[in-house]
């Protein structure tokens, strides 16, 4: 019973006088699940989603409870910003049950559905419906090892968690196989705007009817979340050849010093305009259950004021900050990668015990 007062002593209830009470408390809908949870953006004709949750109670335009037919107030939302919500009629099937008509949407996107009894107060149980019409706009990395080990995050618009994503590995100017058949690897879904899939070890990649292995010849890679219809964007990626890791020089560095590391390497058997576009070099620091990564990058070592990448022959990175468990000394090993993601090398590297300077001479000068 809602009551005010005047004199904060005489109080008067507030309520229809036809009705025992003048506000009424009501357990929170909570949804589960939204079935179907994605849908085509070209769509045609009408989409209905089905909520399954609990607390889906249904009022009349009298606010009493019933238990089939029209709601008053019962309404879903789709948006994730106020700015953009879209809303629609809910039709009441029972306590666990609202469907609702998918609104029409112009792009690809995830939207956040919501469900209220009351016109009001909305859930927040953060579930989604997607609409889906996969775009490819990147790839990374863009160079991938030959035994098929590197992973790549297939950048770009219109993906859902259908479970049924899949990636496409092709080449534009002749067809390859893998095995006899399209290069298809499942893909897994991470964001609305990301999907990752594995690749095929390079001998795997024939052109069809000749083979002959792809080499180092462009892939193609395109992706579809539902069936077998794939993008057909000019994403590429390349097969690289391991490079040498010949030394580096140094091989030791205070543990709170950001040293400046020159790896001789040899990139024999790569296109080194290729290489030095698409690569992105790290170096790895491990000991033990301790990993540090720092971004690096391709150089050509004497430096000169050129810069030609076919005169690359280091890799530049810096040691990290390291934490030593003492005061002695801790031996690390140093990994190179090329594409961020696949390591060689193993060279040995040091931590020493930290750098301290006590004082400069001299302490002034002209």
């Amino acid at each position: 019973m809602l009551q005010v007062s005047l004199n904060d002593q005489d109080w008067v209830d507030v309520k229809d006088p036809a009705a025992e009470s003048s506000f009424t408390y009501y357990a929170s809908p909570h949804i589960t699940t939204v079935t179907p949870s994605y849908g085509h953006v070209k769509a045609k004709g009408v989409v209905t989603v089905e909520l399954a949750g609990s607390g889906f109670e249904c009022y009349d335009e009298d606010n009493n409870k019933v238990a089939s037919g029209p709601c008053a107030d019962l309404r879903c939302r789709f948006g994730n910003h106020p700015d953009q919500y879209i809303y629609a009629k809910g039709d009441f099937v029972s306590s666990e049950l609202v469907r609702c008509k998918v609104p029409q949407y112009t792009k690809p996107d995830v939207l956040k559905v919501e469900l209220t009894t009351n016109g009001e107060s909305y859930t927040s149980d953060n579930k989604t419906y997607g609409f889906f019409d996969p775009f490819v706009l990147d790839a990374t990395p863009r160079l991938i090892a030959t035994d098929g080990s590197t992973q790549v995050a297939i950048k770009g618009i219109g993906f859902v968690d259908s479970g049924q994503a899949k990636a496409l590995y092709s080449n534009r100017s002749s067809a390859v196989v893998c095995s006899g058949s399209q290069c298809v690897k499942p893909a897994v879904f991470k964001d609305k705007h990301t999907l990752v899939a594995p690749t095929f070890a390079q001998a795997d990649v024939k052109y069809q009817g000749k083979d002959k292995s792809v080499l180092w010849d462009p892939l193609y890679i395109d992706a579809t979340v539902i069936g077998d219809e794939f993008t057909e964007n000019e994403v590429e990626l390349f097969y690289y050849k391991d490079p040498v890791l010949k030394a580096a020089n140094i091989v030791e560095a205070p543990s709170n010093v950001q040293a400046q590391l020159l790896i001789a390497t040899d990139f024999a058997g790569n296109n080194m305009v290729r290489l030095s576009r698409y690569a992105t070099p790290t170096c790895r620091f491990t000991a033990g259950a301790k990993v540090q990564i720092t971004d690096g990058q391709m150089i050509a070592y004497p430096f000169s004021g050129a810069h030609d990448a076919k005169n690359a022959n280091s890799i530049h990175c810096k040691s990290p900050r390291w934490h030593l468990d003492g005061d002695e000394p801790e031996k690390a090993v140093l990994d190179v990668s090329v594409n961020g993601q696949n390591y060689i090398g193993s060279l040995e590297f040091t931590f020493l015990r930290d750098l301290k300077i006590h004082r400069d001479v001299p302490m002034a000068g002209p």
